[in-house]
């Protein structure tokens, strides 16, 4: 029999039917903390040799196709589109980076010379069209 550990006039509690609700959740133990930092990383070192220099004709060739789209319409194309392959040729000679540059903004000045022409043609024929319908009224 069991030992009735209550105070005398207390009922004796039931036998546990292992459905009781669980107790309070004990925490999972913590992660151990990360090593503290070994301070600043050094920077990585700059590149050698002739395969880290990006061409200045690559990049005046893209900020000119640039320009020839916003802010210098037409001139900017058109030394974007001289620059492109004096760029190229430059960097086929000495192994510099920029091919892409060079390319895209040659890319840009060929579009900004489309676009400029097109404009033309399109202001002319504004012309040609308004005359005409003035010289019949």
């Amino acid at each position: 029999m069991t030992e009735n550990t209550n105070e005398p006039g207390q009922p004796t509690p039931p036998p546990p039917s292992g459905f009781e609700a669980p107790g309070p959740a004990t925490p999972p133990p913590a992660a151990a903390p990360p090593p503290p930092a070994a301070g600043y990383a050094a920077p990585p070192p700059a590149p050698t040799g002739p395969g880290g220099v990006t061409n200045t004709m690559a990049i005046v060739t893209l900020i000119a196709g640039i320009a020839g789209l916003t802010f210098v319409p037409f001139i900017g194309s058109i030394v974007a589109v001289i620059t492109g392959p004096m760029a190229e040729r430059q960097i086929a000679q000495t192994g510099e980076d920029g091919a892409q540059l060079a390319k895209i903004g040659k890319i840009l000045g060929w579009v900004g010379l489309i676009l400029g022409a097109l404009a033309i043609v399109g202001v002319i024929l504004f012309w040609v069209v308004f005359a005409a319908s003035v010289a019949n009224a």
